[in-house]
């Protein structure tokens, strides 16, 4: 019982510092270019991950096998998604990007059922899986599905992203990898690497001038919604699940709209609250529907 409720708090936490990604990435790219973002904030959540295994002597394994899930994980997690999404959102409205990013979750558990045996499909789960997309049309408005003959491009790469999330999500509870510190600091590294080759091909970050706000806001990034975070997210799908921990993506969205209320002073709404509602829900069936795995972990 007390693990649950830990595993629920991080899970709310971690809903909340990923929330806040949005209003920080907006600062940051007023001045600094996305690879270039994208690298700096993995720069420094490798930097404390290296910093840490220096001071504890935690070993990271480099076998071929450990090299593999970093570098799936970085380009899944993170290069892929990161890149995608930014793009895609160029050319589409976000409401619309909220409603693709929204398939994450439903590709995660028909994944999980036919790859993972302690995660299958059942009517609970379907159901809970149904309530937390409508939680997401009630938010951005059933509209939204108007808004479909836009850029079909921007909708791919949105759409790629999501798929991106969702195999990174399977690919690490199917292997359950040990070392989650580890984990996070070769993830990072491999990460870091390659956003920065990019950032150098594209954007030739050594010229660029940032105003002290996106430095800050790319600072805050690296060590909260990518470090921390990532910790988080290795330990809650290693937990919760895959099927569960993926309905995170119909809760960013929500509290984000919380931060727009007291950041901006943007004007709350039923909705708002309504649609909480329907994903806390929704999060409730498919976490009760994978009872084996709670008995397991």
């Amino acid at each position: 019982m007390r693990n649950n409720i830990i595993d629920s708090g991080f899970f709310l936490f971690l809903a909340v510092i990923w929330s806040s990604s949005f209003l920080l990435i907006k600062i940051s790219v007023e001045t600094i270019p996305p690879h270039t973002l994208t690298a700096a904030r993995l720069c420094i959540a490798a930097i404390v991950f290296w910093i840490y295994l220096a001071v504890t002597r935690e070993k990271l394994p480099l076998n071929t096998e450990a090299l593999t899930i970093y570098l799936v994980v970085a380009l899944l997690g993170h290069c892929f998604p990161y890149t995608l999404i930014s793009w895609g959102e160029t050319r589409i409205s976000s409401s619309l990007a909220a409603i693709l990013m929204g398939i994450m979750p439903v590709v995660v558990v028909f994944l999980a059922h036919w790859l993972i045996p302690d995660e299958p499909l059942n009517r609970t789960k379907t159901l809970g899986v149904g309530i937390c997309f409508l939680g997401l049309l009630l938010l951005v408005g059933f509209a939204t599905f108007s808004h479909l003959q836009q850029d079909i491009l921007g909708q791919l790469g949105v759409l790629g992203g999501a798929i991106c999330y969702a195999l990174c999500t399977i690919y690490i509870r199917h292997h359950q990898p040990t070392g989650i510190r580890a984990l996070a600091t070769g993830t990072m590294t491999a990460g870091a690497l390659f956003s920065l080759i990019l950032a150098l091909v594209f954007e030739n970050p050594l010229h660029i001038q940032p105003t002290i706000s996106s430095m800050s806001a790319t600072l805050v990034l690296g060590l909260f919604p990518t470090a921390l975070a990532t910790l988080m997210y290795f330990r809650l799908i290693r937990r919760l699940g895959a099927s569960t921990f993926s309905q995170i993506n119909y809760l960013i969205p929500i509290l984000g709209g919380f931060w727009g209320i007291w950041l901006l002073g943007e004007p709350s709404s039923w909705k708002l609250f309504g649609s909480l509602a329907l994903v806390l829900i929704g999060i409730y069936l498919v976490q009760k529907s994978n009872p084996g795995l709670r008995e397991k972990i």
